[in-house]
């Protein structure tokens, strides 16, 4: 077992799913205008890269190029451009689905065009036509265009199989019958592909099997997705009617009211829906409905149904839920909201639904852009904002790669006369657990918390020295392939293993220990993990490197990141002149290339990691150092040991008796770090594995530096390692320590001199909270969470009500006060304790004090006042006597 965890920050074990980041990259810029947004795949057999196609409606006097994005990851060159291909020149094109009209394995485009300037000015004559684009499987422009039929104001439509299998139909329903008129419901019409579709313009068989007012939305079920309930694919529609559902039986049409959406109010035409998605929750592909309310409004909305309740939609009661109200509307009763989307953003199993907001005039940072609505505890929807940018519609799909993350590609809304976006634009979001920003000469990554994705995520970015260095998130018991016996992994946070989990021992201090993977995968641990994994590499040559030009390291960043960073270079600087050099390092063959820092990107802003690479020739010194005026922790990992004789060598005397201007190697120990090891800590630790502090609060390290080997430098052989500089409070485990609380809820009581019970004042949950002892025959006992952080022997204690921590300052100082807080990382703040159990079976709690190493207990205040309800919980030295202890009772 190969095992790192990490005190601050750490990895958290079993928590719930949390959303990804997104990183964005522009697909299109500077457009004239923008509507329609659909992720394409040109085959039928693979959603594998899908292409983008997105248009405007154009102009009376200027048609809209209908125009498919490449996807550049279809593609085997390493550009990140999606070339633009004009299918068509088009009057007005609204609205757009895909399907295999020609019977020959490739998707063909349906779209929609001749809508009109606006509902007010509906192309009446020959309009709303609904054409298809046969694709010609090359990638070229210019598709052939053939009618399909056509009804004023064609406004949604969809492919499906809604009567019959044999045959593509297309379910198309026009907005409105005539310009301006509001109050006619306009049909719902199937059409039926003909048994040969390219002998056929503008005849297809065509039913009117409805009508409805108003559809702005047509969302489909296919019947595959009904677990067989349904033979023929269902139609949902958002219109002023509300939320209907349309299905054949194979006898009849049959129509079902999910809701009526919003109210009709005095004086505004619009009411009912105007966008609808449909929800999957576990094994229910209809766990909710959602919608836009109403006509292009400001009102978003869920309909759930109760627990228990049939699966599907058409067999249950649902009820409506107004989650948020975007007022007010503007003098046009028009809002900025214009679909809504389902998918399943985090990898749960269970979708979320994503807002694609237009925007206002005046501008609005709360109405424009995107957000995602989740809905993960309780059945209550939270909102969170992904994109600032204009979005009119939505698409979803994987663009990158072909696991399971779902990107999403937005088109900003820009329609002449109704609302311009200022800068429209198409854009891609790619689903990622690792963000890459340029930080001047370094790059900072922005990580998600590997125990709360689902998604396992890698980024190559740096080939040096015949390694390619990877940067992977893993969720909790997840596997990754490596290549067995030649890739090294260098843990940061969390836990992996690998072959026999009882040969492969945690790393120790002052020790060393291959980082070379023994087996064919790593599989990650209850918290997930994060490390670097070392593959090898041809493009950067092979060791030994006698030349500076033989260590060129190359950018290798993939092209999700932003181009900044893909354009960044990273050279070797030599040491004597980077600026903290200070005139040291003279002529010296010691050099430095920057660097690199990994930080999980929320609130929080906790950094991982800094890692930096250095190299040195035959017999150069890095310089021995303690780190008086910095606090982290650092751990060496080699790349490559020039001579096999280099490592780390580290004081064995006192501070003071050492000189590291001119070091006697004899008051040192050496430890030979071969190539692909690494070293363990060392600093000085205490018996709670805790690194020691000095009086300023640094890491206590003795005098180290990493110490090429001896012998002449002819011929050259250079030292490559890389330095990984954590924050504070890092300890190893192995064999993993026996389970003194089992992980659970508890009553947790002191008994002696007094009975109280261990609570927080007025379960108040604001970080800094008083935790007090509360006298039980005044108030009923709180109830605690006590769970054990992930490969050692401490303890984390958290309100069941609030999730406060049970904290104390760090370092910890005799008769502290304790607090509560759900960010200790960010206070300065330690959350772990250890603990010991006595033969009564009482718990006692402790912290060790620097640097003094007084061992410090949770305990109360000796007294109370006369009257008093509660007393101060505080930290306080045993002083020969017994250790305060805790009663844990089950709750």
């Amino acid at each position: 077992m190969y095992s790192k965890v990490f005190l601050k920050p750490h990895c958290e074990p079993a928590a719930p799913a949390s959303l990804p980041l997104f990183q964005p990259q522009l697909v299109q810029g500077g457009r004239p205008d923008g509507y329609w947004v659909e992720a394409f795949p040109p085959h039928v057999a693979s959603n594998k890269y899908p292409n983008i196609i997105g248009y405007g409606l154009g102009t009376s006097v200027q048609k809209s190029d209908v125009q498919m994005f490449i996807n550049p990851f279809s593609e085997t060159s390493d550009s990140s451009e999606w070339r633009p291909v004009t299918l068509a020149q088009l009057d007005f094109p609204v609205t757009m689905h895909y399907a295999d009209i020609s019977g020959n394995g490739l998707n063909d485009v349906i779209i929609s065009d001749r809508y009109g300037p606006s509902m007010d000015d509906i192309w009446q004559d020959d309009g709303g036509r609904v054409n298809w684009l046969e694709n010609p499987g090359d990638n070229s422009g210019n598709w052939k265009i053939r009618r399909i039929g056509n009804s004023p104001a064609m406004h949604r439509l969809k492919a499906g199989h809604f009567t019959r299998k044999d045959r593509v139909q297309i379910v198309a329903v026009p907005i409105i019958t005539k310009s301006s008129d509001l109050s006619t419901p306009a049909p719902v019409i199937i059409y039926t592909a003909p048994a040969d579709p390219k002998t056929h313009q503008g005849d297809w068989p065509a039913e009117t099997v409805w009508t409805r007012l108003l559809v702005h939305e047509v969302f489909v079920v296919p019947s595959d997705k009904t677990d067989g309930v349904m033979p023929f694919d269902q139609i949902v529609l958002a219109g002023a009617d509300g939320v209907d559902v349309l299905w054949f039986d194979s006898r009849d049409w049959q129509k079902f009211k999910v809701g009526n959406g919003l109210h009709p109010t005095p004086d505004n035409p619009f009411y009912g829906a105007g966008s609808v998605s449909v929800g999957r929750v576990g094994n229910d592909y209809a766990g909710y409905i959602c919608c836009a309310e109403a006509f292009h409004g400001n009102t978003v909305s869920v309909y759930t149904k109760a627990a228990g309740a049939p699966h599907g939609i058409v067999h249950a009661q649902w009820t409506r839920h107004e989650l948020t109200d975007f007022a007010p509307l503007n003098a046009k009763h028009t809002g900025s909201i214009h679909q809504v989307v389902c998918a399943d953003i985090d990898g749960d199993g269970e979708d979320e639904f994503l807002v694609a907001m237009m925007g206002s005039d005046p501008a609005d940072f709360e109405r424009t852009g995107f957000k995602v609505v989740t809905d993960k505890v309780n059945g209550k929807f939270s909102m969170t904002k992904i994109s600032n940018i204009s979005a009119g519609r939505i698409a979803t799909a994987n663009f990158h790669s072909e696991s399971s993350e779902v990107d999403i590609a937005t088109i900003s809304y820009s329609v002449p006369g109704y609302f311009e976006s200022p800068n429209p634009s198409i854009n891609v979001l790619f689903s990622t657990g690792i963000l890459a920003e340029k930080l001047d000469e370094e790059v900072s990554f922005r990580v998600v918390r590997a125990g709360s994705t689902r998604f396992k995520t890698e980024m190559e970015f740096l080939d040096v020295s015949g390694r390619k260095m990877t940067l992977v998130v893993l969720p909790p018991h997840t596997s990754f392939p490596v290549k067995a016996k030649i890739s090294g992994v260098k843990v940061m946070a969390g836990t992996v293993r690998w072959g026999d989990l009882e040969k492969v021992p945690a790393i120790r201090l002052f020790e060393r220990e291959t980082m070379v993977v023994s087996s064919g995968h790593l599989i990650s641990g209850e918290e997930g993990a994060i490390f670097v994994l070392f593959k090898p590499s041809t493009t950067s040559g092979k060791a030994p490197f006698s030349t500076m030009d033989q260590l060129v390291a190359h950018n290798i960043f993939p092209r999700t990141v932003p181009t900044d960073v893909r354009a960044m270079t990273f050279p070797w600087v030599k040491v004597e002149n980077r600026p903290w050099a200070h005139g040291r390092f003279k002529n010296l063959e010691f050099y430095n290339l920057v660097g690199f820092h990994v930080r999980f990107a929320d609130d929080s802003m906790e950094e991982l990691a800094h890692v930096q690479l250095w190299t040195a020739g035959i017999g150069v010194s890095a310089g021995f150092h303690n780190h008086v005026e910095k606090s982290f922790c650092e751990i060496h990992a080699c790349i490559v040991n020039g001579t096999g004789k280099g490592g780390m060598r580290w004081a064995t005397v006192a501070d003071q008796d050492f000189d590291p201007s001119r070091p006697d190697l004899s008051k040192t120990e050496l430890i030979i770090v071969p190539d692909m090891y690494e070293h363990g800590p060392l600093w000085r630790a205490g018996p709670d594995g805790y690194p020691l502090l000095r009086m300023n609060d640094t890491i206590d390290y003795p005098w180290h530096a990493w110490l090429a080997g001896d012998g002449s430098p002819q011929p050259q052989s250079f030292d490559v390692w890389v330095a990984f500089e954590f924050p504070s409070f890092e300890t190893y485990a192995s064999p993993k320590p026996e389970m003194v609380i089992a992980p659970g809820q508890y009553i947790i009581k002191f008994t002696n001199p007094i009975d109280t019970f261990l609570s927080l004042r007025d379960e108040d949950p604001t970080d800094g909270a008083q935790v007090v002892g509360l006298l039980g025959e005044h108030s009923p006992p709180q109830r605690w969470n006590v769970s054990r952080v992930p490969g050692t022997d401490m303890y984390e204690i958290a309100n069941s009500v609030t999730g406060s921590l049970l904290c104390a300052q760090w370092p910890p100082i005799d008769n502290q006060l304790m607090v509560g807080t759900h960010s200790p990382a960010n206070m300065g703040l330690t959350s772990r304790w250890a603990v010991s159990k006595n033969a009564d079976g009482d718990i006692s709690f402790r912290l060790a004090s620097a640097p003094e190493q007084v061992h410090l207990f949770l305990s109360v205040a000796a007294l109370k006042e006369q009257g008093a309800l509660e007393v101060p919980v505080v930290l306080r030295s045993a002083n020969g006597v017994e250790q305060p202890s805790w009663s844990l009772v089950p709750a």
